[in-house]
């Protein structure tokens, strides 16, 4: 009866019902368009490149350590310092097993990147094991002009890394930023597997 009697008010409830539960419409869409899948690809140029850090960690809460490399296109100068100009290539990689997830490649003018390895124990579990933790990898990219944030995560069904913006906000101006890499020990770029936990 009340179908009949106020369409306006009909049709906008079964509109916001089906934004509500139908994937792809309303805010699950808006999701959407903030992720991106990252598969598997051949392995990515990084002749030349200055290993920055590599970690070991479990991505995936597998039960197994990924290896997670972060390189620049800057060069080491005579005093272990990096050699920063006005730009370089940034590459970020999880290698696991034979397989390599760029999960970021790209050029960051008067830039840089920098990353987290975070567990979550998502269902509040006592003890938790390495497997019953959600992994994440956060990245935050600042530049002269913007400042980027990132969160990425397994996603076991389609075999790939899911990268979401979490932070990316229009008409950046202009940002000063004080953390450019440099290493005193080279020796120190690698960090031991820690306590999987």
């Amino acid at each position: 009866m009340l179908l009949r009697k106020y369409p306006i008010i009909s049709i906008s409830l079964i509109a916001l019902m089906i934004s509500l539960f139908v994937p792809g419409c309303g805010s699950a869409k808006s999701i959407g368009e903030n992720t991106e899948s990252i598969t598997a690809t051949t392995p990515v140029t990084i002749d030349g490149f200055t290993l920055l850090e590599r970690t070991y960690a479990d991505t995936d809460s597998d039960g197994t350590n990924e290896i997670v490399e972060l390189y620049t296109s800057a060069e080491k100068i005579a005093s272990g310092r990096i050699g920063w100009d006005t730009g370089h290539q940034w590459v970020l990689l999880v290698r696991k097993g034979e397989e390599t997830f760029p999960l970021f490649n790209d050029r960051l003018q008067y830039g840089e990147l920098q990353y987290w390895i975070v567990s979550f124990n998502k269902d509040n579990i006592q003890s938790p094991e390495t497997t019953d933790l959600e992994k994440r990898i956060y990245v935050s990219i600042s530049t002269d002009l913007d400042f980027r944030l990132f969160n990425y995560y397994w996603d076991k069904q389609n075999h790939s890394y899911t990268k979401e913006v979490m932070f990316n906000p229009q008409n950046q101006w202009g940002v000063r930023h004080f953390n450019q890499y440099n290493i005193p020990d080279p020796d120190r770029i690698e960090v031991e597997p820690a306590n999987p936990l």
